[in-house]
């Protein structure tokens, strides 16, 4: 069995507490690192050994699959966008009402104190 070789230990925020250090063990890391990369060339090798189309075929069908998606965005943007358009519209209408109701009771009032003085 081989013996693993690590950094001495450190304290973790420079103040010598006990229990606050942190240890790099450095050959666990590079064998994880070479776990990692193995796995990834294993599986971009079987993608690449048991694709059901060839490369042309694949990228157009990326490019048909990419302007549907724009289209649809596309549409939904507008649709999102009219939606919006029409919010703003029937809230600017609510306060138009709203201001010439105050200026109507407004108004009435005047009217009201004006004829209660004479």
């Amino acid at each position: 069995m081989s013996s693993t070789h690590s950094v001495p230990a450190t304290p973790v925020s420079g103040v010598a507490d006990e229990g606050d250090y942190h240890e790099t063990d450095w050959q666990q890391v590079a064998i994880f690192g070479a776990g990692l990369a193995l796995g990834l060339a294993l599986g971009a090798g079987t993608a690449l050994l048991t694709a059901p189309q060839s490369g042309e075929e694949t990228r157009a069908a990326l490019r048909g699959r990419a302007r549907r998606l724009g289209r649809t965005t596309s549409r939904r943007s507008r649709d999102a966008w009219e939606e919006l358009k029409d919010e703003l519209e029937s809230a600017k209408m609510a306060l138009r009402r709203r201001r010439a109701k105050r200026t109507a009771q407004r108004d009435m009032r005047r009217d009201l104190e004006r004829e209660a003085a004479e």
